[in-house]
């Protein structure tokens, strides 16, 4: 699944031969290809991420951030906190209803198996912070964790 998500991000981030074309007159094209390129499949993808906020929110994830970065490969990285925990079946109910959008199915099921990773550190000072999903060729998620802060003060310095 990872591969055909790579492959479809690759097309969806990759100009073709006809993005270049110098058939078109001048007017009729932005000054740069690429960038407008860039800038519209950039913007499907936030879309197709923004349309989604209702279904992410009930299944347990808030996004409270999303960076794009341009460069040579562009990247689109989601930031969600997870705002609930549900059942295997839910999770399982969710991502059959996104059985046709390979790229929100990939993100989802990211939120579920990263979330999942903090029973490794269940008996640490470290709690589930975040989870980043870096949209790009190749995709990557990210896990935070941060420690507890406990204020502590201490009364024998109040003499």
């Amino acid at each position: 699944m990872i591969k055909d998500l790579f492959e479809q991000l690759k097309k969806k981030l990759e100009p073709t031969a006809s993005d270049f074309s110098t058939n078109e007159k001048a007017e009729d094209k932005p000054s740069s290809p690429i960038g407008q390129l860039t800038t519209e499949k950039i913007k499907a993808i936030v879309a197709e991420l923004t349309a989604e906020t209702p279904l992410f929110e009930e299944a347990g994830f808030l996004m409270e951030q999303l960076e794009i970065e341009i460069g040579l490969i562009p990247k689109i990285v989601p930031q969600f906190t997870q705002t609930k925990e549900i059942s295997p079946e839910e999770e399982a109910n969710f991502l059959g209803q996104l059985n046709n959008k390979q790229l929100l199915k990939f993100v989802l099921q990211s939120l579920f198996k990263a979330s999942r990773m903090k029973a490794l550190l269940e008996s640490t000072e470290l709690y589930l912070y975040g989870i980043e999903i870096s949209v790009s060729a190749p995709p990557s998620v990210k896990t935070i964790f941060k420690r507890q802060r406990v204020s502590v003060i201490n009364s024998d310095t109040h003499h």
